[in-house]
């Protein structure tokens, strides 16, 4: 019995040692289930399978690397040739009739540079046989506007259909190609300047253009540059500076970037009105040259002044209005626009204070309506704006309403139309008056 016990015992421990001996069952790992793709979010985990990564085979098919998923997805591009261009020093045929299109221009300047032609003879027919240069035209080659070591052809001509035009030709792979075409309309532009204006490596083209197909003679300005991301030129400015003067370029703070300055100095004439004179500053603002600050001289005319000073009430800025209203009626040294207008000005200077201290509880009301009462006992035989004062003034007092006064005010108005007619006589680019902006409560 014992051995028999003692052969179980072996049997079983052996059992074990065998059991130990043997590999674990392998275990299949649980596919959790991929959820559909969201959109990528900082923080989102994603869970998904992978797909088994095998041996690389010897012969290199079937990678399954990532960097040649790349490399295979960005394949080279060809690479412009910057460097084969013609040597412009030839003298191909180049048609001798005038074309009789911008683009017909342009297609035939193309051909010619890409057939080596020189710009001295390229010159020479635009100004002669085409008559396409005039006073202010002409040929340059001599800026590298795109960064690539061999500088564009800028010229600027005049057009038979577009008016004057600037175009930019530059050499790509042996031939050269139209880049840019301005047409701001006008005269033939005028480069101004061809530079690193805004500090940030490469040049810009900045021209202007004379247009006077409206009543004034104004000039267009634009500026361009190129845009190697884009592949292309683009301008630089919102949209065309409109001046009636040339503009010129200055680093007035003394940043290295260089600034756009305009000069306003056209006082006005008799269809405009009186026109603030100053200066426009256009600046960079890492994007683009906006309209940064303008600077305007003292105004000259009185009447500059009501019309300041009405913004300025309009706006509800009643203080900066009611010390402008009487700067308008203290300084001497302000002139007249209109002969006629000294005492008009000043008795509707005296009406909007009225308005403006109602408004603003100012104790000055009462003087400011004695005053005019002193100066004009008779308010019938007086500027129009007395009696408008007369009448706000009584309507004030028995109503208490700042309304009730200004509807009786529009009364008078209705029944004296000078009282609009004397404001609205100062030129297309002074403000038109209305009822309501005489008395707006």
């Amino acid at each position: 019995m014992r051995l028999m016990r003692n052969r179980s015992y072996i049997f079983v421990l052996l059992l074990s040692i065998l059991a130990a001996c043997q590999a674990a069952p392998s275990q299949q790992p649980v596919a959790s289930p991929a959820p559909a793709f969201p959109t990528m979010t900082p923080g989102h985990a994603l869970r998904g399978e992978l797909p088994t990564l095998l041996a690389l085979p010897l012969d290199g098919s079937n990678l399954a690397n990532p960097a040649t998923a790349v490399a295979r997805a960005n394949q080279p591009t060809p690479t412009p040739d910057y460097a084969d261009c013609p040597s412009l020093d030839g003298d191909p045929p180049l048609v001798a009739r005038p074309p009789g299109t911008a683009r017909e221009m342009s297609i035939a300047i193309t051909a010619f540079l890409s057939g080596g032609g020189s710009l001295a003879v390229l010159e020479n027919t635009l100004r002669t046989r085409w008559n396409a240069l005039g006073e202010t035209g002409g040929i340059r080659g001599d800026v590298d506007l795109t960064g690539e070591g061999v500088p564009e052809i800028v010229v600027s001509y005049a057009t038979p259909d577009q008016g004057g035009a600037l175009v930019i030709f530059g050499c790509v792979n042996g031939d050269y190609r139209l880049n840019y075409q301005g047409t701001p309309g006008g005269a033939i532009p005028v480069i101004l300047q061809a530079g690193d204006l805004n500090f940030d490596g490469l040049p810009e083209l900045l021209f202007t253009s004379e247009d006077c197909s409206a009543d004034d003679c104004l000039y267009l300005t634009q500026m361009v540059t190129w845009s190697a991301a884009r592949g292309r030129f683009i301008n630089l400015l919102s949209g065309a500076i409109s001046s009636q003067t040339i503009p010129t370029v200055a680093d007035v703070d003394n940043d290295r970037v260089s600034e756009l300055r305009v000069e306003l100095n056209n006082p006005g004439d008799a269809d405009t009105g009186p026109l603030r004179t100053g200066t426009t500053l256009y600046d960079w603002n890492g994007l683009i040259y906006t309209r940064s600050v303008t600077e305007l001289d003292p105004p000259r005319f009185r009447v500059q002044v009501l019309h300041q000073a009405d913004r300025a009430f309009a706006a509800e800025n009643f203080n900066e209005a009611i010390a402008l209203y009487n700067f308008g009626l203290d300084d001497p040294a302000l002139e007249p626009w209109r002969a006629d207008e000294p005492e008009i000005l000043r008795t509707y200077m005296r009406y909007r204070l009225l308005l403006a201290y109602a408004f603003t509880e100012d104790q000055r009301l009462v003087t400011d309506f004695q005053t005019i009462l002193r100066d004009y006992p008779d308010p019938l035989n007086a500027p129009v704006y007395v009696e408008m004062s007369t009448v706000f003034w009584n309507a004030l007092q028995v109503t208490n309403n700042l309304n009730a006064a200004c509807t009786e005010v529009r009364s008078v108005i209705a029944r004296r139309p000078e009282a609009l007619t004397l404001l609205n006589r100062y030129g297309s680019r002074s403000p038109v008056y209305t009822a309501a902006d005489l008395c707006p409560f």
